[in-house]
């Protein structure tokens, strides 16, 4: 019975998504990450003329790339303080092992974009692997003379496990997005100290003076991706509801996510039939028996840019098995 339940309650972090909640926290706080990561780069540039999100170009860019799986996450376009046109090109990777093709992929981006843009392009590299001694920084290849150089600057988020209080007592929001990472790896094998955990970062959103619209986003991004056992997940709701009555805290009640749901499948619908006219009634059910947030998200993104239905179809086939 103990085997049972400890099965019961085990959380598989191989199958954790981090990848998505970061994805989501970068459209959101895009210049709250450059200011948290890389202060440098963010004193350069000039926020007051706002940035552009060049996503959809960098997705070209992908799928002409044959590198096995890719982490590249944002492309956003910005201008400096001096005035001049410049491309940040962002790779996220929060893979849990060494991927040795990391480096000549940054590199492979960048020079694409660079050919395309006729730009600066500067790649900027967050790791949020559980590899303390994996920190690539360079590219190279050399033969007869001719020698080929790429350096680009990377943040391992494992470094902040010794700065917990300096990120308990930071209003960037990436302090919190950081502490939730690295509070799902660090209890792969203790759900109850995940319970803990994400209790005591979902407190830490009122304490940290964040008005009620931040609280949700932020709350959404934690439960995203530090994922419960079923019996701990109530227990959760149950604790949640006594904080929020105690603190007046807001969350996202039951009746709000379905209706985030069925916002999302009526979008990702209505994106559809504005590309392609006529969205079979199939297909239609297909997504309107989803009830995965996240995946709804991702499959609206990829309703703007997918090039048919049926392969919007394959897309959808995959999402509901994962």
């Amino acid at each position: 019975m103990e085997n049972n339940l400890a099965e019961k309650l085990h959380v598989d972090t191989s199958r954790a998504d981090y990848d998505s909640p970061w994805k989501e926290a970068l459209d959101v706080y895009f210049e709250p990450f450059i200011a948290f990561f890389f202060p440098n780069a963010h004193r350069d540039i000039n926020w007051g003329k706002g940035y552009e999100s060049l996503d959809t170009e960098l997705q070209e860019i992908i799928r002409d790339a044959e590198t096995g799986r890719r982490f590249a996450d944002k492309l956003v376009k910005v201008w400096l303080k001096d005035g001049t046109e410049t491309v940040i090109l962002i790779h996220i990777e929060v893979q849990s092992q060494v991927q040795s093709d990391f480096p000549k992929r940054i590199y492979l981006y960048n020079s694409r974009l660079r050919d395309k843009y006729d730009l600066q392009v500067i790649s900027l590299a967050v790791l949020g692997d559980t590899n303390r001694n994996w920190r690539p920084t360079t590219y190279q290849y050399s033969r007869w003379g001719f020698t080929i150089t790429l350096q680009f600057p990377i943040v391992k988020l494992l470094d902040y496990q010794q700065q917990w209080e300096t990120l308990e007592q930071s209003s960037n929001p990436f302090a919190v997005i950081v502490m939730a990472h690295l509070s799902t790896q660090a209890t792969s094998d203790n759900p109850q100290k995940r319970l803990q955990s994400k209790l005591s970062l979902v407190r830490g959103l009122y304490q940290r003076g964040y008005n009620r619209n931040e609280i949700l986003e932020l709350f959404r991004l934690i439960e995203w991706m530090m994922v419960l056992p079923k019996g701990l997940a109530q227990e959760f709701r149950t604790e949640l509801k006594r904080v929020r009555e105690e603190n007046q805290m807001p969350y996202i009640t039951g009746f709000e996510r379905d209706g985030m749901v069925q916002n999302a499948r009526e979008s990702a619908i209505a994106v559809l039939e504005t590309r392609f006219e006529i969205v079979p009634k199939q297909l239609q059910d297909m997504v309107n028996t989803l009830e995965n947030l996240q995946k709804l998200k991702e499959l609206l993104r990829q309703a703007v840019t997918v090039p048919s239905l049926e392969e919007f179809e394959e897309i959808l086939a995959q999402s509901k098995s994962d």
